[in-house]
């Protein structure tokens, strides 16, 4: 069930002194459970989380479709925004999330604040927008998850982000598997010596961000000297995976990670070796799977924020 509604950001004096609030959203809630009591529901989910997402109307559906299937399972409650210009913005509200479109960036925080639910944790999925609203929407998450196509504006902010919330961005998960399985042949033993000897870092792309996060992670790992060559190139690929080919080479070995044209598995290995060979499955890469990965994480990573501190000086 869903009803529309003209919502205003709660506690802004607009020209005129009047006070704002949410009251037509509370009038429509009280309507659904006024309505349920007429109707057979299904069983109540319990919440674990609210999840404000802030994008363009064309991001916010497949957001709120990934949220919408996660919810059934981890008790997510949306809150869905897009930006525009208006002081009283379209409000839909259904029994698990609520929608406001055209609402002003000045008056995000306020919303969020107004809607959010004190007893639950709270996370940001900033999916575009201004980015002038990030630095008081973090002050009132409890983990920012960052997911725009051009992030260079949003990363160079990540420093004042950090002091104030955990921060991630969805690419960090989407690089989990690649992540895992080099580090896996780091365990061997002629890896490990060969570490500090590591000259050049080859990377085919599908998306060059994560590419330029993914060398990030490398640099801050093995304290890289800015004499190792760093190329990043943009690639194409079908698989469901952000990187396509990953090689890493020094005077006395190579590893190569590597997808497969139309594979499902990461394929890594050293020195073309069998012995050393790893098969990785890749995963569905889907939205659901990568947010509700995200959404499973509390704390602040800071493997992810030394990464993204040397991303920012890899050049795009």
């Amino acid at each position: 069930m869903e009803n529309t509604v003209n919502a205003k950001p709660a506690g802004v004096l607009l020209p005129g002194g009047h006070d704002v609030a949410f009251a037509e959203i509370e009038a429509t809630l009280a309507r659904l459970v006024r309505d349920g009591r007429r109707r057979r529901r299904a069983p109540a989910r319990a919440l674990t989380a609210t999840v404000v997402v802030v994008g363009s109307p064309e991001r916010l559906a497949d957001a709120a479709d990934a949220l919408e299937q996660l919810g059934e399972a981890a008790g997510v409650r949306a809150i869905l925004i897009s930006e525009g210009e208006h002081t009283a913005p379209i409000a839909r509200v259904t029994e698990h999330a609520i929608a406001i479109s055209g609402l002003a960036p000045r008056y995000l925080d306020n919303a969020v604040a107004a809607l959010r639910l004190s007893s639950l944790p709270a996370a940001v999925w900033w999916r575009g927008g201004s980015v002038e609203a990030l630095d008081d929407l973090a002050d009132l998450a409890d983990r920012l998850i960052l997911d725009v196509p051009d992030p260079d504006a949003v990363w160079a902010r990540a420093d004042a982000l950090f002091e104030r919330t955990a921060v991630s961005d969805l690419r960090w998960s989407a690089l989990t598997r690649w992540r895992a399985a080099l580090a896996h042949l780091f365990d061997l033993p002629q890896v490990q010596r060969a570490a500090g000897s590591m000259q050049r870092l080859e990377i085919d792309a599908r998306d060059v961000a994560a590419a330029r996060l993914y060398a990030g992670w490398l640099r801050s790992c093995l304290r890289w000297k800015p004499a190792v060559s760093i190329t990043i190139r943009a690639a194409a690929s079908d698989a469901p995976t952000p990187l396509v080919r990953v090689k890493l080479s020094g005077a006395d070995l190579s590893i190569t990670l590597e997808v497969k044209p139309q594979g499902t598995c990461l394929h890594a290995a050293v020195d073309e070796a069998d012995a050393s060979r790893r098969i990785v499955p890749l995963g569905d890469g889907t939205l659901i799977s990568l947010i509700g990965e995200e959404l499973g994480i509390r704390t602040r990573d800071l493997a992810f924020e030394q990464a993204l501190a040397a991303a920012r000086e890899i050049p795009a």
